[in-house]
């Protein structure tokens, strides 16, 4: 058994899931993406930046507001989808695991359904313990000027000027791509 244990948080892995619905036991991811930052240089790791449609194993357990929300259909998931286990293959592929860690819009969401699928096809999780809430980093800063709502994605990147096209929310790699924009916009604005 492999046992991934970062050093250092050089690299975040962004990731964003598309889900068949909120409970991991229950539902299942069907669209992965992540787009690797370098924390100390400040840039998107662009030959990092990976998405995948997945084909739904339990289809009939789909919440069907959450289908609504994220727009996929069976026909495109069995179309386009590759395996669970090949997803979760490519998602690890080419991060170094021992400098990165998992870094989400919301990352207990993420971390949840990670941790389920990895179990499911029996491989290890690569990011133990070492995640970042960019939800709770772009509040932090709001919460010192006495706000205390959470803001979504779209309305996070409004306040910290970071174009965000709400016809193109919902999209796994979309939604990354701009909470990587997010998590450095926020790194560059801290002292």
């Amino acid at each position: 058994m492999t046992t991934f244990k970062p050093t250092i948080a050089r690299y975040w892995c962004v990731t964003d899931l598309e889900c068949t619905g909120l409970d991991p036991q229950r539902h299942e991811i069907i669209q992965i993406a992540r787009v690797v930052i370098d924390t100390v240089d400040h840039h998107i790791v662009t030959s990092l930046t990976m998405s995948q449609y997945i084909q739904p194993t339990r289809w009939d357990q789909r919440d069907d507001e959450a289908m609504e929300v994220n727009g996929l259909t069976l026909s495109k998931l069995q179309a386009e989808g590759i395996s669970p286990d090949l997803a979760l293959e490519y998602f690890c592929q080419d991060v170094n695991w021992d400098e990165t860690v998992l870094a989400a819009w919301g990352v207990d969401f993420e971390t949840k359904f990670l941790r389920e699928a990895f179990r499911q096809v029996g491989r290890d999780v690569p990011f133990h313990y070492k995640v970042i809430d960019v939800r709770s980093l772009g509040h932090l800063p709001r919460a010192r000027m006495g706000f205390s709502e959470y803001m979504g994605l779209g309305e996070s990147c409004d306040f910290y000027s970071v174009h965000f096209d709400r016809g193109r929310a919902h999209d796994a790699l979309y939604d990354a791509t701009k909470t990587a924009e997010l998590a450095l916009e926020l790194l560059r604005s801290r002292p």
